[in-house]
């Protein structure tokens, strides 16, 4: 296992999950998790291709843990670096109280990122490749002289009071859409937390897939 390039789950509530490219997967415990917390889905971290126009941030396995690398040279000191970071992993326990918290900030985090690279994110369980359900997209669109934030979540989160005017019936999807501005953009998590909740899922039970059009 060791040396093996492996998908992240969000790290949240102290626990991660991992994906290999043969499918396994297994559930961590992070002792000292604030590092990761932190710089998960801010563009820092290192990424595997899906395919062309699609990614998910990796680690690499090391004996400690998961080493992580930069996608891109860091300053530390004045200097630019690639150095990567080491992060222990132990056997999973119970998940700390900090979990709906952790991932609020996460995926704000992430919508952040990609309102300033143009990319868009995709949220869906960490065992299938994006494109089918579940799934909720989040996205900024050119429109005109402007441009439009949108969330998509499939299916349509129907118990959910949030997106309730924007259902139609029958259809296999609902979107969300308005200007992008930093109230639509601060929206965002929350209307991908209400979509998410109906899955039956845990948040390690995700995997955060980021692309370009």
């Amino acid at each position: 296992m060791s040396g093996d390039e492996v998908q992240l789950s969000p790290c949240v509530g102290g626990l991660v999950r991992t994906w290999a490219t043969d499918g396994t997967d297994r559930l961590w415990s992070v002792p000292d998790d604030a590092w990761l917390r932190e710089t998960q889905g801010s563009g820092r971290l290192g990424r595997i291709a899906l395919t062309e126009n699609y990614f998910r941030e990796s680690a690499e396995f090391a004996d400690a843990g998961l080493i992580l690398r930069p996608r891109l040279p860091v300053q530390v000191d004045g200097d630019l670096t690639m150095a990567a970071q080491t992060v222990e992993l132990r056997g999973p326990k119970r998940a700390s109280r900090g979990t709906r918290q952790d991932f609020r900030e996460l995926l704000t985090r992430a919508v952040r990122h990609c309102v300033d690279t143009y990319e868009f994110l995709v949220v869906g369980p960490g065992a299938q490749r994006p494109g089918g359900p579940p799934l909720c997209l989040f996205a900024v669109l050119a429109d005109g002289a402007g441009h439009v934030a949108v969330v998509e979540a499939a299916p349509p989160p129907a118990e959910s009071l949030l997106w309730e005017p924007f259902l139609e019936p029958g259809a296999p999807s609902a979107t969300v859409s308005a200007p992008s501005n930093p109230e639509t953009v601060a929206l965002a998590p929350t209307l991908m937390i209400e979509a998410i909740g109906g899955w039956g899922l845990d948040p390690w039970d995700l995997a955060l897939t980021f692309g370009r059009r």
